[in-house]
């Protein structure tokens, strides 16, 4: 990968690496507890509803603030997005990664000019508190479009500020006090940890019901029982998004009954329409119903009582025809990591031999044909190419349609309205705030 001393085969082991290490913890742990910024080429410098143009230190236009008023969260934004430039709407569906620590003309390739939707930081892209703030307040600075900026916390032994603010409890642990509250304070601290790294999503509640001793949930779920999930999961999900932070209930449509891990295989599960209606979409009605789900991940696993031939991520049987269709669900989804092997062990089943990255150009392509909103992670300027040139592609022969798009972009742009990240220009590591953290105000290390 130009730029960058990792490889494709390095940046994928690395991730399974940090996977490894999540795993031989939950093993220790259980043997131990037992205004839009938005782009528009306009002659005249405004775009309807006052927005005033500006300059980033990149160069490029982008609007100082003035959303549309007067209308509801989705009328503003789906008045942004008739103003909006093709190329700007596709960088909204794609959830970029950074791999370095700092802010190189690397990790800047990714921001300029490509303005994606989001940006999620794993641990080998983590240095100190500062550098985070620092690597995500320039690259707002770059960005027309402010971005979420996505960490994938859920407590126990997923918590990738735990180096920094030492442990903090598991869902299993949380839902064993009995005590909702707990999970509710849980939330509210980790969105005030989050905000402080200038972070505002958390990919997390996981809402997965634990059906058997799978290799990849462990002391991640809140229960055996869907009543259990919706409870405590519902309760962490208030304290984080009252806080501030944006929610990701996940893995639809659930991996309670899946015996192998999709980071390195496809895994197949085999239940009944029947049974996934009672369990595994329960939590997701549940959730659904309340008003406070406002983002989904989907994920890598075939169940083939809704989808014999494809991974969930990549179904329209699934995300369009049960998520969108039968749910009733119309807030973002965006897709697990299309890096893993389960995808690319569905393309190959299905005929599509590319090899990676084109592969994962591929995946991207077939997942927003699906219903969901944004996918997860290119980490290189080609793979960013590769995505976009594929989605036009796709567009022109009519597989996917420039109504879906504008309305998966709406979606995203009517949830950064709803969470403030349109508000004023953003400051770096302050998520939905106006003013910039002095290092007086960092949070110290807890102990573990």
């Amino acid at each position: 990968m130009a730029g960058t001393a990792r490889s494709w085969a390095g940046l994928r082991s690395s991730r399974r690496a940090e996977r490894r290490g999540w795993v031989a913890a939950a093993r220790r742990t259980a043997l131990l507890a037992s205004s839009l910024w938005l782009l528009v080429l306009a002659a005249c410098g405004q775009v309807p509803g006052g927005v005033t143009m500006s300059k980033t230190q990149s160069g490029v236009s982008q609007p100082a603030l003035l959303l549309p008023r007067g209308h509801t969260v989705n009328q503003q934004a789906s008045e942004l997005v008739a103003h909006m430039s093709l190329d700007d709407k596709l960088g909204q569906l794609i959830i970029m990664q950074f791999t370095d620590k700092t802010y190189t003309p690397m990790q800047r390739s990714l921001v300029v000019p490509f303005h994606p939707g989001g940006v999620i930081l794993y641990t080998y892209a983590m240095g100190t508190q500062r550098q985070i703030l620092d690597m995500l307040g320039a690259a707002r600075r770059d960005s027309p479009i402010p971005m979420f900026t996505f960490l994938d916390l859920e407590g126990g032994y997923v918590d990738r500020l735990q180096p920094y603010l030492g442990y903090r409890m598991s869902a299993g642990e949380m839902a064993a006090t009995g005590k909702p509250g707990v999970a509710e304070s849980e939330g509210a601290r980790v969105a005030h940890d989050m905000l402080s790294f200038g972070l505002n999503v958390d990919i997390a509640p996981d809402v997965d019901v634990a059906l058997v001793d799978g290799p990849d949930l462990g002391d991640r779920t809140f229960g055996s029982d869907p009543k259990t999930v919706v409870k405590y999961a519902g309760a962490w999900l208030q304290g984080l998004q009252s806080h501030g932070v944006i929610g990701t209930i996940k893995h639809f449509p659930g991996l309670g009954a899946a015996t192998t891990d999709a980071h390195t295989s496809l895994p197949i599960v085999n239940r009944t329409r029947a049974e996934l209606e009672a369990t595994e979409f329960a939590p997701y009605r549940a959730l659904i119903a309340t008003g406070q789900v406002h983002m989904i991940m989907t994920t890598d696993e075939q169940v083939d009582a809704l989808d014999p031939h494809w991974a969930s991520e990549l179904s329209r049987a699934t995300i369009t025809g049960v998520l969108r269709d039968e749910l009733h669900y119309d807030g973002v989804v965006i897709t697990d990591g299309l890096y893993m092997d389960g995808v690319e062990k569905s393309l190959l089943a299905n005929g599509i031999h590319d090899t990676f990255p084109q592969s994962f150009a591929d995946a991207a392509v077939l997942a927003i044909e699906a219903g969901d909103d944004m996918v997860l992670a290119p980490w290189a300027p080609d793979m960013m190419q590769d995505i976009e040139a594929s989605l036009k592609q796709a567009l022109a022969n009519g597989t996917l349609s420039m109504r879906q798009v504008d309305t998966s972009v709406r979606r995203i742009l009517a949830l950064k309205i709803m969470f403030h990240l349109l508000k004023g220009p953003a400051a770096a590591g302050t998520g939905p705030h106006s003013e910039p953290l002095a290092d007086a105000d960092l949070p110290r290390r807890r102990p573990a």
